[in-house]
């Protein structure tokens, strides 16, 4: 039942997720507090019950606590804003269930989870991410055979393709999925990578669509692919002790998407030089990380 509950509300969460987001702030604020409100509820019922070791027990206390009172931050974020058409609630309310959820819980082992259920479960969602890109990209295919058509589509793909592969390599050859770990900052890098592909996913069909500027386009575009990398990348604290990623690694990405970034700044009105860098960016990064894997040793693995 909590769970239709929350299923329910996240109608109203869906529906406030617009362009005039400021007609919806009031219910998408209240959806979102009642959502907190209702697993923090769980957490109480189940601290109620007194199940586990003592740390455990704490561990449920703490989160039942960080729950409703972040439910608490977001409730009152609707009437600040009313009152001052500010939404800095909104982003003290999302830092402080980050920070108070993330942070103390490094320092926890009651908090450690089955690592390969949850590393799969988190692939699935990433999984699912790609297959609405080439679904959001197919408008690329204009329905007749001419070059610049093909040209785009099957670039548009080639990048869809990349960035797959190199979130494949790196999970299935790179993580280890037996670490001992909450698995909270796992989950929480894999929120900014969702977010990134979705938002690559946008710029790819803002770059179709003339009637908006080139520049903000193309900033969109290479700052979701920074965004993309960067916590890609993270994922390296999940590695096993056989393919650990050197800082040498991390300098030379960070040099890469450097040259990147100039690169489309200064050939952003060549459109087909520009979409075909970043199809050389995608697959130069997953040439980098099973370079990287051969150095390592090899992996017992194979991705598939």
């Amino acid at each position: 039942m909590f769970l239709f509950v929350n299923m329910f509300l996240l109608y109203f969460i869906g529906e406030g997720t617009r362009e005039n987001w400021q007609g919806y702030h009031t219910q998408y604020h209240a959806a979102w507090a009642l959502i907190l409100a209702n697993v923090g509820l769980q957490y109480i019922i189940e601290y109620r019950r007194r199940s586990g070791s003592p740390e455990h027990v704490r561990l449920i206390r703490r989160m039942a606590a960080v729950l409703t009172t972040e439910a608490a931050i977001v409730a009152l974020a609707i009437p600040f804003y009313n009152a001052t058409g500010s939404t800095l609630l909104t982003l003290v309310a999302i830092l402080f269930g980050i920070c108070a959820t993330v942070i103390p819980g490094r320092k926890s082992s009651a908090g450690q989870v089955d690592f390969a259920h949850l590393s799969e479960r988190a692939m699935l969602y990433v999984v699912f991410t790609f297959g609405e890109m080439i679904i959001a990209i197919a408008g690329y295919f204009e329905g007749r055979l001419n070059f610049g058509s093909l040209y785009f589509s099957l670039m548009g793909f080639l990048i869809v393709v990349g960035l797959f592969l190199s979130y494949g390599y790196f999970y299935d050859r790179i993580i280890d999925r037996e670490k001992k770990t909450n698995g909270l900052g796992y989950m929480l890098m894999h929120i900014f990578i969702i977010f990134a592909l979705n938002n690559i996913t946008t710029s790819l069909e803002f770059m179709r669509n003339e009637e908006i500027s080139l520049l903000p386009k193309m900033l969109m575009l290479t700052g979701s692919f920074v965004i993309y990398y960067v916590f890609l990348f993270s994922l390296g604290a999940y590695a096993g002790k056989r393919c650990g990623i050197s800082a040498g690694f991390y300098l030379t990405m960070a040099v890469i998407g450097g040259c990147f970034i100039g690169l489309m700044l200064v050939f952003r009105r060549m459109m087909y030089v520009n979409i075909a860098m970043t199809v050389m960016l995608v697959f130069g990064v997953l040439a980098a990380l099973m370079l990287l894997d051969r150095k390592s040793g090899g992996a017992e693995r194979s991705f598939t």
